[in-house]
């Protein structure tokens, strides 16, 4: 267990780093965010690595602190609005990996242990994300997550509210097969940042001039899906 919080101290701490040196673009102009990241989502960001690292070396106990962590950090549901293309007969074909859902997290370390200590962990995570669903029920505002596939070559839409003059945060992380790129367009169609590297792993954040929606875009550049999960603050 120390090794897995040990974990989860280096991802959040890298995480910080990160985000410290990003650079917004708004709709008037670009400036540096100096402010760290929120709490929320770094804590998600921190899921989400301990998630990986427990399915790549198969460890119960880091799957269970992941979806602690995200028990402990409720998020309403976000849903795509087009979700464009579809998988096509020329894709090519992968494996199907889990994504970083708390209730899957738990069933996948109930599969990979039959320690008691640890399963009576996986029940209190448990229980703890199901109050943690009943308190957000109705809730305005606040981080909102959401899950899907990105086909091949194709794209995604979501919209997101997002506040004036408070900083505004979006985090994609995929399932590691191929490319995504990130886009926020303001209302008017107006790119406002971006993340374009050459991975999976996106987060951007700016500081909108009005209230008002902002257009979401993921890219698949790869040749197979991609599933994913998409945060916003």
């Amino acid at each position: 267990m120390k090794k897995v919080m040990l974990l989860s101290v280096i991802a959040l701490s890298a995480l910080m780093v990160a985000c410290g040196k990003q650079t917004a673009q708004t709709n008037e102009q670009k400036e540096e965010i100096t402010v760290q990241a929120s709490q929320e989502l770094s804590a998600i960001r921190t899921a989400i690595d301990l998630a990986k690292y427990g399915y790549e070396a198969e460890s119960a106990s880091a799957l269970i602190e992941a979806a602690n962590i995200l028990a402990a950090t409720p998020a309403q549901d976000l849903e795509a609005e087009v979700e464009s293309g579809e998988q096509t007969a020329n894709e090519t074909e992968k494996a199907d990996k889990a994504q970083v859902n708390p209730a899957q997290l738990l069933a996948d370390a109930r599969d990979l242990t039959d320690d008691a200590t640890i399963l009576a962990m996986a029940d209190r995570v448990s229980a703890r994300l199901n109050a943690a669903a009943e308190g957000t029920r109705g809730a305005v505002g606040g981080p909102k997550r959401g899950y899907g596939t990105v086909y091949a070559r194709n794209y995604t839409y979501y919209t997101a509210k997002f506040w004036a003059n408070e900083i505004a945060e979006v985090l994609v992380s995929g399932d590691g097969d191929t490319d995504l790129d990130l886009y926020v367009y303001d209302e008017n169609g107006n790119l406002i940042t971006s993340d374009t590297d050459y991975t999976d792993d996106c987060y951007v954040r700016f500081y909108p001039r009005w209230t008002g929606e902002f257009v979401i875009k993921i890219v698949n550049r790869g040749g197979v899906y991609n599933n994913y999960v998409i945060v916003t603050n």
